[in-house]
């Protein structure tokens, strides 16, 4: 898996006019020392609905729940490579159904109780009654049979058949640790405030206004991947929730907010100067694409898909829309993602292609320019909470082709209201994971909270089989073997890899990724 780790760290963090600010820094050294500002402001894109990082999916509430737990174990964003965080060591059986956890001894939540076996315990047991309320947790935990505290700081998690992602996601904010008391909360409450390990607690939350979170005292068990040890840096963090891409810019320029979420694609160039960084990172997991429902009846054809997926212009759709990190889509996973398998012949742009398909299998063009067939137009609508750019740029790509592509652009929870009817023809987002088993999340059947509607048992059988090979090289050629067969059978339209794009001040230091791309402020410090 060179390839993935290799496309990883060209993805890293990329502070544009990195040298110009420390050379800034190095002047300002030989003066009088500067104060470390304390309470600083991080503009960000939209309310988080809910702080419980157990069970939300926005990326706004991940990026500031990621602040507030702690996981198990730490996953390197740019080699992979896990290591210790809450738990010091950990072992698994050979076929990866047991998992044994040593914690620390030292750790506690703030509420001021301490971290044992029996939460863990609690936490995994609580999730999995959630089900599908936790849709990625619940992914995470397929089959989970129970788990058992050995003493106060030894636990093991049992499963039916082997489990080969759940030590990546034991190192996700998803599965990060939340107090006793917080798993005996309804899944709602929890939405409000959440008690966990993290180097900052919640301090307030006013939906559509704004989250201040605060320096947890005492807090001294960060992950050895962390620039330093001990307490934050900085005292608060008050997020103002900012949909308005101008007013955030705009607010970065004049010093009312010291980092913003999201900088538009059109304005990183006016911000690539020695007066600002800029941090980007590629998203692993399954890029912004159409997820089909192969139950309605324009959707199903085969064919259609297929026309649709060589009707797309991926390069003229990522430079329309797309950041300056961003790239085509050329995969069902991204090219960040382990496993990865490049499938861009198969994808490649082809409108003549596109149109020969349709004309063979009998869609002729009306005289509006979309085709139809026994009465049937060739219109169909796509789901979304977000990417209105991106489908825009696709709407008119596919109207070449004489096919008619609705959008629907909803709430994120009307979005998510879809996917539990299953009312949709298509669906479109991405979905973000540091294991290829995103796939079985997005497809399979017995997922608890699918995406994609599909009745393929080849393909079911391929997904479940790669989810429980302990072996790595057979694990990689199945998800090779999957990548193909989704692109082959069209289940799947790839669109475009996204990418995290934040910019600050030039005086915000310590902002780093995750492997999942999100935020960590642990480190973050602003000089004045």
């Amino acid at each position: 898996m060179n390839s993935p780790k290799n496309r990883v760290l060209r993805w890293g963090i990329a502070p544009v006019g990195a040298l110009a600010a420390l050379g800034l820094l190095a002047s300002c050294a030989a003066g009088p020392a500067a104060s470390p500002k304390t309470d600083i402001t991080m503009a960000v894109t939209g309310d988080p609905v809910c702080l419980d990082p157990q069970q939300v999916t926005l990326t706004t509430a991940l990026n500031i729940g990621r602040q507030v737990v702690d996981s198990l174990i730490d996953q390197d964003a740019e080699t992979g490579e896990l290591v210790p965080w809450l738990a010091e060591s950990w072992e698994t059986n050979d076929d990866l159904t047991e998992f044994t956890f040593e914690l620390r001894d030292d750790v506690t939540f703030s509420d001021e109780t301490a971290l044992t076996a029996d939460t863990v315990v609690k936490n995994l047991d609580a999730l999995f009654e959630m089900g599908s309320t936790a849709s990625l947790a619940s992914q995470y935990l397929a089959g989970y049979e129970g788990s058992t505290a050995v003493d106060e700081n030894t636990v093991t998690v049992n499963f039916e058949s082997s489990n080969a992602q759940f030590l990546q996601g034991a190192s996700t904010i998803t599965l990060g640790l939340v107090s006793d008391a917080t798993t005996e909360l309804s899944p709602e409450d929890r939405c409000q405030t959440v008690v966990g390990t993290g180097p900052f607690t919640i301090d307030s939350y006013v939906a559509n206004d704004s989250v201040v979170i605060a320096k947890r005292v005492g807090y001294d068990w960060a992950s050895e991947l962390r620039g330093h040890s001990g307490e934050a840096l900085v005292d608060t963090v008050t997020f103002p929730i900012t949909p308005e891409a101008g007013v955030r810019t705009g607010g970065l320029q004049t010093g009312e907010f010291d980092i913003i979420q999201d900088l538009p694609a059109v304005d990183e160039t006016r911000f690539d100067t020695a007066d600002y960084n800029i941090y980007a990172r590629g998203n692993p997991g399954m890029p912004t694409s159409l997820v089909p429902n192969t139950t309605r009846p324009v959707v199903s054809d085969e064919i259609v898909r297929k026309a649709m997926l060589l009707a797309t212009d991926r390069a003229e759709i990522t430079a329309l829309t797309g950041s300056s990190q961003s790239q085509p889509a050329s995969s069902a996973l991204s090219s960040a993602t382990p496993g990865y398998s490049s499938q861009e012949d198969a994808m490649a742009y082809d409108l003549d292609a596109a149109t020969a398909l349709l004309d063979d299998n009998g869609w002729v063009v009306g005289s509006d320019g979309i085709r139809e067939k026994d009465g049937q137009r060739l219109t169909m609508s796509v789901t979304a909470f977000y990417g209105q750019d991106v489908l825009e740029a696709t709407q008119i790509q596919l109207a070449k082709a004489g096919i008619d592509l609705q959008l629907n652009i909803v709430t994120a929870g009307d979005f998510f209201g879809a996917i539990a009817t299953g009312d949709y023809d298509f669906l479109s987002a991405s979905l973000t994971r540091t294991d290829p088993d995103v796939l079985r999340v997005t497809f399979s059947k017995d997922a608890v909270s699918k995406w994609a509607i599909i009745d393929d048992a080849e393909l079911e059988s391929l997904l479940t089989e790669q989810a429980s090979t302990a072996d790595t090289t057979e694990r990689t050629a199945l998800i090779a073997e999957i990548q193909e067969m989704i692109i082959d059978r069209a289940y799947l339209i790839p669109l475009l890899e996204v990418a995290q794009v934040h910019a600050s001040t030039a005086n915000v230091s310590g902002l780093t990724f995750d492997s999942s791309s999100r935020l960590i402020m642990y480190d973050v410090s602003v000089s004045e």
